[in-house]
């Protein structure tokens, strides 16, 4: 009932309650009493009415404006009143709604103490030398990174990492702290064009990031290869269900010198060139689960097959006979097999290159090795794995030691999954490594071998070398 009807009754009423008392002579004081009780009683229908309203307009309100603060908690969690979105996914990334332009944040640093042990001098290679260090011990901090990759509308993409580390520009991968700086597009949905400092793409073991491998690092296998090295150049590449290649033309690099050399500007670069490929077949499983080396519990079977190699001419610097000593250039070939099942894993790699030194040796030099490696998890959060690298540099028999003949054996604890883990590994040295950590991208820094020889492996001593590492590595 409205609250004009619910008045109207009343007055009415209230009139006929007067003309009753008027016709039956009531004094007026009557007449006046019901007259107020009638309008106390309107007063009390009227802010009952009001009150009603006025709670649903303030329902309406409040309704309106709690949709409105739910509207813009959404728009700024989404940095953007776009559809944006922002999380973590094997990384931290901030990208578009419909993914056409990304930026994804990845990190990792490296914290090792190290115990080594050799006989002989670590830098001249005789005992009792000045700097005679048959054991020692230390921390260091052996990287410390950020990567920045992402999709830029949808067309073109990026890919960029610093690296600080004890070893840039001393025998590590790289001169600066930047290590690799890249840009490319999408020509089509299986091809795309790469240019800028990247790695060459050969064997699997150094193509694999720092903080997806098995080990605490690398082996001296992975880094002893021509083809070891980050370099300047463009990059085609190619990827279907089964299969992924890519082909490079590069500015080479310095087989010996393990610096960075060919990450200089183009004027000294002077004529060094390289082309390098690689290709790899997914016999089984997906490609996703040869991001990195080992195999959780949980996965499924899966095979790949990779072949690569390339022909490097490098740096000529100065003219004469005295440049071309120092201008090798290179060929090599490799090929590996890659097995992961239900928490185990295991894979093998061999190469061979032919090196020619310029002069340096009366005859051009053949390197071969092999490295075979596996891992098993024995409960969720815990892995052991092992290895064994040999490589005969072809230095000859003048230089019995040259060759490395290496076996490691580790442990993994997982303490939030592959983000953090704590591990220690034991390698032992049946010869001396330094002529092979001398070559390629020199694989004693980030090893941690010491450097105690010369490239052909004079000086150095009769092997017998340990190597105990240690490391926290954290990397998301």
């Amino acid at each position: 009932m409205s609250f004009a009807t619910k008045a109207g009754i009343v007055l009415g009423a209230a009139a006929f309650s007067g003309m009753a008392v008027a016709n039956t002579g009531n004094t007026s004081n009557d007449l006046q009493s019901r007259l107020e009780a009638a309008e106390a009683k309107i007063a009390e229908m009227s802010a009952q009415q009001n009150g009603d309203w006025l709670t649903e307009q303030r329902s309406e309100q409040i309704s309106g404006i709690v949709q409105d603060v739910l509207a813009d908690a959404d728009t700024r969690a989404s940095l953007q009143g776009t559809g944006a979105t922002s999380g973590y996914n094997n990384g931290f990334f901030v990208q578009s709604a419909d993914g056409k332009w990304s930026m994804k944040i990845n990190g990792l640093f490296q914290e090792r103490f190290n115990i080594g042990h050799q006989p002989g001098d670590w830098q001249s290679g005789t005992v009792g030398g000045a700097n005679d260090k048959n054991t020692s011990f230390g921390f260091e901090t052996t990287r410390a990174a950020l990567n920045f990759s992402g999709e830029l509308a949808g067309v073109a993409y990026y890919n960029a990492r610093l690296d600080w580390s004890p070893y840039n520009g001393n025998n590590g991968l790289s001169t600066t702290p930047l290590q690799w700086a890249y840009g490319g597009w999408h020509v089509n949905d299986n091809w795309s064009v790469q240019l800028g400092r990247q790695k060459m793409m050969v064997t699997r073991g150094f193509m694999v990031n720092a903080e997806d491998q098995q080990a605490i690092e690398r082996s001296s296998y992975d880094y002893a290869w021509a083809s070891s090295q980050i370099t300047n150049g463009v990059m085609l590449k190619g990827n279907w269900d089964q299969f992924r290649m890519n082909a490079m033309f590069s500015n080479g690099s310095d087989v010996n010198a393990g610096n960075g050399a060919a990450q200089n500007s183009w004027q000294n670069n002077v004529n060094g060139w390289g082309i390098t490929g690689r290709g790899e077949w997914l016999l089984q499983g997906d490609w996703s689960q040869f991001d990195h080396i080992g195999s959780t519990p949980g996965s499924s079977d899966a095979w790949l097959l990779g072949v690569g190699g390339g022909y490097i001419k490098l740096n000529q610097k100065g003219a004469g006979a005295a440049a071309a000593a120092n201008v090798p250039s290179a060929w090599l070939v490799s090929s590996d097999l890659s097995y992961e099942a239900d928490g185990w894993n295991a894979y093998a790699s061999g190469s061979y290159q032919r090196t020619n030194d310029g002069g340096t040796n009366s005859e051009d030099i053949n390197s071969v090795g092999f490295e075979v490696g596996a891992g098993m998890y024995m409960d969720d959060d815990n892995e052991l794995y092992g290895r064994w690298q040999w490589i005969n540099p072809g230095f000859g028999s003048g230089v019995p030691s040259s060759t490395l003949n290496m076996a490691t054996i580790g442990w993994n604890h997982y303490l939030a999954g592959p983000n953090t883990k704590l591990s220690v590994d034991w390698s032992w040295n049946f010869s001396d490594p330094s002529a092979v950590n001398n070559s390629g991208a020199g694989g004693w820094g980030y090893t941690g071998w010491w450097n105690n020889a010369n490239a052909n492996g004079t000086n150095s001593t009769t092997g017998s070398q340990w190597l105990l590492r240690t490391q926290l590595q954290v990397s998301f």
